[in-house]
């Protein structure tokens, strides 16, 4: 009777929680033995009830819940945890929210998103040489970003080789001169740089005294450099102009190796551009190019864009170099599939929770393929028609957590990675009032370059970084009053592995000097997040502790548990924050976006 007692007294607990007990099998019962019929129970070890392998041997809270650890006694077995099979009560089903769906064949649909520049057409830009030696006497396009027909006068020349061989042709043409003579003369000229139709011209517009000629363009287009001025002297061979056809443009999207499998020439691309907003633009992958850069691990794709005149003064509808965006949606065959939210530890050992029925699951180990926006390929572990938990991380994994020693009463700490530095954890200890404005504008712009990773565009990071390093400047300047006053100066070293500024005071206006790192501008994805995170790791026991505060009711501090791959050198978990949702990962951007846990 008292072993059915103390039964019921424990469930009492569990249900003081807010949720169900967690069982499985035949060894999920409580079994008192004759030290709890005497009343002189000794406690063995506290574990937690929904996630059966969290142990303790103080109480605490669960790592992956936050429930209080419950105390199993000797003579009770607790919780049976093995071979990752787990019972969860209707009731607990309810509080937490588990929601499940079936493996089915389906297609694997994936939205790539390519950032690159509208070029010129190579086949369409030339550079406009000397072909003998001379002096520029005038020029007649003074300027660059000049439109320019072929034919059009760029400059006259004084080149006494070309006058003399103008002459001879001048002189054989007004003698009657047809035959292989004339021929001759006419075809030197034109080696010379002269153009059909202006050595036809010479017999009647070239006169006696003249000294000088016209140079002419070879092709329509916009002049982009001039290379000469007026009175300059030129060698055979020397640039003079620089012509490119902007009629049509090329975009050179940027591609990594691990998306070349889903691209083909003849794919459509949505295009934009910051330029014109809210316009699409639909064309072709025209190219892809073979060659990758050794560094990135990236090549290139060419999409051609037409580009008319837009009258009125107005030139062309794109600039020369603009920025812009592609967008290919790409998709597989028909292949077995399942959520993405649905998968845990896609990059490492990929596991989920199989619905067993009857508020059972099982943590299953899986092979999987592509990934897509939505679902991930099924390469084995799972057949159609079994059903996985959808939201995955919820239940977490067994062998993704580690034991909780915190004492009874604390608040957790949230799993931030290795980060030393933790705030006081007791919530009387929480700093309450206004936040400081500063600080805080610091944290939004910190978010927005997370943002910008998120979205895997280096071109926003490399904007959003200078947006950092104006708000660093206006803190340091704020500063400087209460800087003079450190006696003490000294370096760090910051996230790229370069010096900081000598004469700079480890803290500035209440922060340490690695929280004011400014950003570098980065050639690659990989380097961005590597230097972002080295801003992640000094800001946030700040971050952590502004939760708490007036004015950031918004911000939510997320973890990924699996950013090893993310960059060199990077930690095997890592957090990052944002103000207001979705979840959005900057670690791995478009592969593995909604990837991640929030901090409780």
């Amino acid at each position: 009777m008292k072993a059915m007692n103390a039964v019921l007294a424990v469930l009492l607990v569990g249900a003081g929680l807010g949720t169900g007990w967690w069982w499985r099998g035949r060894s999920g019962h409580i079994h008192a033995d004759a030290a709890v019929a005497s009343g002189t129970r000794k406690v063995r070890f506290y574990q937690s009830p929904m996630h059966p392998w969290i142990t303790s041997p103080e109480p605490g809270l669960c790592t992956i819940c936050g429930m209080k650890l419950v105390p199993v006694y000797e003579g009770e077995a607790g919780f049976d945890a093995a071979e990752g099979v787990l019972r969860l009560g209707s009731n607990s089903i309810t509080a937490v929210g588990i929601a499940s769906a079936p493996v089915e064949i389906g297609r694997v649909v994936k939205t790539l998103r390519l950032a690159g520049t509208l070029d010129d057409d190579d086949s369409r830009h030339r550079i406009v040489s000397a072909y003998v030696e001379g002096r520029i006497e005038t020029l007649a396009v003074a300027s660059e970003g000049v439109e320019i027909r072929e034919g059009t006068e760029l400059a006259t020349l004084y080149s006494p080789p070309l006058l003399g061989a103008v002459r001879e042709y001048v002189s054989l043409a007004a003698g009657g001169e047809t035959g292989p003579l004339m021929a001759a003369a006419a075809l030197r000229l034109r080696q010379m740089g002269l153009g059909e139709a202006q050595v036809k011209a010479l017999p009647s517009g070239f006169g006696g005294e003249q000294r000088t000629l016209p140079w002419l363009s070879p092709m329509s287009g916009t002049v982009v450099k001039r290379m000469v001025y007026a009175g300059q002297w030129v060698k055979e061979g020397d640039p003079m102009f620089e012509v490119a056809d902007f009629g049509t443009l090329w975009f050179k999207g940027d591609v990594y190796e691990r998306d070349l499998p889903w691209l083909r020439v003849g794919q459509n691309v949505e295009l934009t551009t910051p330029s014109l907003p809210g316009r699409l633009f639909t064309n072709r992958i025209t190219f892809i190019d073979p060659n990758l850069d050794m560094m990135t691990r990236s090549t290139r794709i060419r999409v051609e864009v037409p580009n008319p005149e837009q009258g009125e003064g107005r030139g062309r509808l794109f600039r020369h170099r603009l920025y812009a965006e592609a967008r290919v949606r790409v998709e597989s065959e028909p292949v077995l599939v399942v959520p993405r939210s649905a998968v845990l530890n896609p990059g490492g050992v990929a596991r989920v929770w199989v619905e067993l029925g009857a508020g059972s699951y099982q943590e299953r180990t899986i092979r999987v393929g592509r990934v897509g926006d939505a679902v991930w390929e099924v390469v084995g572990g799972l057949e159609a028609g079994e059903r996985v938990v959808v939201n995955a991380g919820v239940l977490g994994g067994s062998s993704e957590f580690s034991v909780s020693g915190l004492k009874a009463g604390e608040m957790a700490p949230p799993d931030v990675g290795d980060y030393a530095a933790k705030l006081p954890v007791a919530s009387s200890q929480r700093p309450e009032g206004k936040p400081d404005a500063a600080r805080g504008q610091l944290m939004r712009v910190l978010a927005g370059v997370a943002g910008e990773l998120a979205k895997d565009d280096l071109a926003g990071f490399n904007r959003a970084r200078v947006e950092w390093g104006k708000a660093v400047a206006e803190v340091r300047a704020a500063g400087t009053n209460a800087a003079a006053h450190v006696g003490s100066h000294g370096k760090g070293t910051p996230p790229d592995g370069g010096a900081y500024k000598e004469g700079t005071p480890p803290h500035v206006g209440g922060y340490t000097e690695k929280m004011l790192v400014e950003l570098p501008e980065a050639r690659d994805l990989a380097t961005a997040r590597k230097m972002f995170h080295g801003l992640v790791e000094a800001w946030t026991p700040v971050v952590l502790g502004a939760r708490k505060q007036d004015g950031f009711g918004d911000l939510k501090v997320y973890r990924c548990p699996m950013t090893a791959k993310a960059f060199p050198g990077a930690p095997v978990k890592a957090v990052w924050w944002q103000f207001g949702g979705p979840l959005r990962n900057p670690w791995f951007g478009a592969e593995m976006l909604d990837c991640g846990t929030e901090v409780p």
